[in-house]
């Protein structure tokens, strides 16, 4: 897998690229990935060894299916669709097939909601269009140097972490000019998504091992439960309507599984027959979850799973497709990735 195609997948899941890989990727020109957000023992950096490393195991997984990929005609990753099928690339609105630019004053954009509301940054600054003012975003305290957005509700509540270059993160919430931290366990917290009932999930770390948590709209920290024994770590990349999340869990050392967290917080392995190192970028309310996995024996690959289906790997003719984000109804979107570039493209 090209350097590339790593730097958009971990700015998919908000994780932090291992540093060679970062270098590469920006002298090929992909845009940076988060200096912050849920550090996932190098995810991105971990699908290319794990495919690398991969066995001959058997696995069944439906048919691939190309021919669902539709080309937005944009040389850039779509990062978020909106429920109205409107789509945000890293510069660009897509609405009706019409390209416009970010409003209100944005240079890059990674979320929009169904009230048109859109987070990015303005020249790297975390930043936020109301749809009437443009916010940007102060760090929690004086000694953090950076901001990175990482969800955004329809009532327009952002989501992400704030902190200093070799310092600890801390997740928070954001509303109206508020920025409130949340609660942790102990060590860094990271959030990645936030719901319309005002439930946040992400992660939170002890002794050196992150535990994917969800924070409910009080501010009470539940703690989800991991594969295995427990202690392996584990992340909550997406959170539907419902509070169901989704996002991987180790269910051994060096095998990342894909899974999903049902209301009361049970886990449950995604993974297809024979195994594979994945995780989960999104989930819809009607179940629909999409991510990133490495089959056993093959490289890493996007995924689409309803709920109660088998998983259906999602292959472009040409490099490597990562999806990003999908909505209510199933629309799914997310790029194409070569060697040297990124094309935006949507999924049915």
């Amino acid at each position: 897998m090209s350097a590339l195609v790593t730097a958009v997948l971990a700015t998919a899941l908000a994780v932090t690229v291992p540093a060679a890989d970062a270098a590469a990727a920006t002298a090929a020109g992909a845009p940076p990935a988060p200096v912050a957000g849920a550090v996932a023992e190098g995810v991105a950096h971990g699908l290319v060894r794990q495919a690398a490393e991969g066995a001959t195991a058997e696995v069944r997984v439906a048919a691939r299916r190309p021919a669902g990929l539709v080309e937005l005609g944009v040389d850039e990753c779509a990062w978020d669709v909106n429920d109205h099928g409107v789509v945000v690339t890293t510069t660009h609105v897509v609405r009706g097939g019409r390209l416009s630019p970010l409003p209100g004053g944005l240079t890059g954009a990674r979320l929009i909601n169904d009230r048109g509301q859109v987070a990015g940054d303005v020249d790297g600054r975390a930043a936020f269009w109301d749809g009437s003012r443009l916010w940007l975003l102060e760090p929690l305290s004086p000694d953090h140097a950076f901001v990175v957005i990482t969800g955004l509700s329809d009532r327009g509540e952002l989501v992400g972490s704030s902190g200093a270059f070799g310092g600890e993160p801390v997740a928070f919430r954001w509303r109206r000019g508020v920025m409130t931290p949340l609660a942790g366990l102990g060590g860094r917290t990271d959030a990645n998504d936030v719901n319309d009932r005002g439930q946040v999930v992400g992660a939170a770390w002890v002794d050196g091992t992150q535990h994917a948590v969800r924070w409910e709209a009080d501010g009470r920290l539940v703690r989800l439960p991991g594969l295995g024994d427990g202690t392996g770590s584990s992340l909550a990349t997406a959170v539907d309507g419902d509070g169901r999340a989704a996002g991987y869990s180790y269910a051994a050392p060096g095998d990342m599984r894909p899974v999903r967290w049902s209301r009361s917080g049970a886990v449950s392995d995604m993974s297809p027959a024979g195994g594979g190192f994945g995780t989960v970028t999104d989930l819809n309310d009607r179940g629909r979850v999409i991510g990133s996995i490495s089959p056993t024996g093959q490289g890493q690959q996007a995924f689409v799973q309803d709920r109660g289906g088998a998983m259906r790997l999602v292959a472009a003719a040409d490099g490597t497709t990562v999806l990003t984000a999908v909505n209510s109804s199933g629309l799914v979107a997310g790029c194409v990735v070569t060697d040297d570039a990124e094309r935006a493209v949507l999924w049915r």
